[in-house]
Parts: C-alpha cells; structure tokens; sequence
C-alpha cells in the first residue's frame, strides 16, 4: 500500500530534507510540495486522495495552524514539522498526529511516520513494515537499503555512537538509529534497558547474579545503577509465587 505525502514550508532546504526521507521510506509517495501556504491553500483538494501532509507552522501570509483548520479534511494523517516546542497545544488542539521538531532526523522521522502507517487496522497495514512475527524494514548502509528485521529473534542492541548494533539468534545488524529511538520503536512487553548502552530481550534472559544478567547466547552485561531500580521492578513482576 502506497502512502501519498505533501510537504509545504516556507523553506526550500526544509522541503527537500523531508523530500529525501520520504524518498528512503518504503511505500511513501511525494505527490506535492509547496513553499507559499497561500499555493498550499489553493493547490490541494480532497480529490488529492492524501495520506499526509507534512506541514510547517510559522509561515508568511498563512500560519501552519490556520492552514491546518482548512487542510485537516483533506488528509489522513497531519503532521506538523517546526522549530518552535510552543504551538505544541494548539496543533493537537487540530487534531495533529505528529508533531516534529526541527532538526528533524531520518530516525525519529521513520519511526514516528512508520508509528501512523502501523496505527491502521490490520487490513491497511503497511505489509512491508509489519508481518505476522514482528518483521520490520531497518535501514542498511547504504541509500534506498533495508533489512527485514524480526523482531522475535532479536537477544539485545548495543549502542554505537549514532548507531545501534542489533544482534539475532543467527547475525546482526548496523543501523542509523540512537538507542533512545530504537527503546521507542521496541515493546517495552519484550525488550527492557538495563544500561546507557544495551537493551535486551527479556526472553533471552537466562540467569540474573546481582548486578549481572547472561542471556542465551552466552553473553553477561551489567545492569546500569540508574536501570536497576525498573529491571528489579520486571523481575519482581515476574517472580514464580512461593509455593
């Protein structure tokens, strides 16, 4: 399924950032991009069939949230995309799905634009993002590359500066991504982070010896002193009862 996008800011540079991640986002389709909200304003219909509009706030002649009144109607999704945390109210007062703080980069824009397409009922979900078993596209090293990744098969992810290392049952994988922005795109049902630098499957646990915890495939990490507090809370929760 082929998700149409138009992007409008005052900005040339801004309008061909967003361009370009959503030329590396599997199934998204630029359809328009305007740089004048008065064109913007003119220049989409209904009949434009638009899944999103990327949408800057503080423009000349009309501001993003006047334009936003209008445009909701028209689109699926409506994203705002801004330097400024202060509009944040009245944008979700509009309705808003996303709302993107300039600079806005690959990771955050991919996950939370694959976050919507997911939000979809099962029917209309992005079949490349999602199957049956959890499986996912991450981006590979190189551009228009990705992995399917699944998600059950993942033991932990090791950070790496503005990389994440992701290690399975049978290989691994580099990726563009903080680790914050991978802890936002993992379950907290099946994944926990006990460091600044690892976050592990919680079915991959084996053992827990103090500050310590093996997981199946022979590898032991120490659990960071401000993690421990909510990991202790995990494994409280899933302590046997006392017979």
């Amino acid at each position: 399924m082929d998700f149409r996008c138009v992007v409008i800011d005052d900005e040339q540079y801004a309008v061909d950032a967003l361009a370009r991640y959503i030329a590396d986002m599997p199934n998204l389709i630029l359809s328009k991009t305007f740089t004048s909200a008065l064109q913007a304003l003119q220049g989409i219909s209904a009949a434009d069939d638009l899944d999103f509009i990327f949408l800057d706030i503080e423009m000349p002649e009309i501001s993003g949230l006047e334009l936003a009144e209008t445009l909701r109607s028209k689109t699926r999704f409506l994203v705002f995309t801004t330097s400024h945390s202060k509009h944040a109210l009245a944008a979700y007062n509009l309705d808003v799905n996303q709302y993107l703080l300039k600079p806005i980069s690959f990771a955050t824009f991919a996950l939370k634009i694959n976050a919507l397409m997911n939000s979809l009922e099962p029917s209309r979900k992005l079949s490349a993002t999602v199957k049956p078993k959890g499986l996912q596209f991450i981006k590979a090293d190189q551009k228009n590359s990705y992995h399917y990744l699944d998600l059950e098969q993942i033991i932990f992810v090791q950070a790496a500066k503005n990389y994440v290392h992701i290690y399975t049952d049978k290989e691994s994988f580099i990726t563009h991504m903080g680790l914050n922005h991978m802890e936002t795109a993992l379950s907290v049902d099946h994944f926990i982070r006990i460091s600044k630098s690892f976050i592990i499957a919680k079915n991959a646990i084996r053992k827990i010896e103090g500050n310590s915890v093996r997981l199946k495939n022979g590898e032991t990490f120490q659990i960071g002193e401000s993690y421990k507090a909510n990991f202790l809370a995990f494994v409280k929760e899933n302590m046997s009862p006392p017979k």
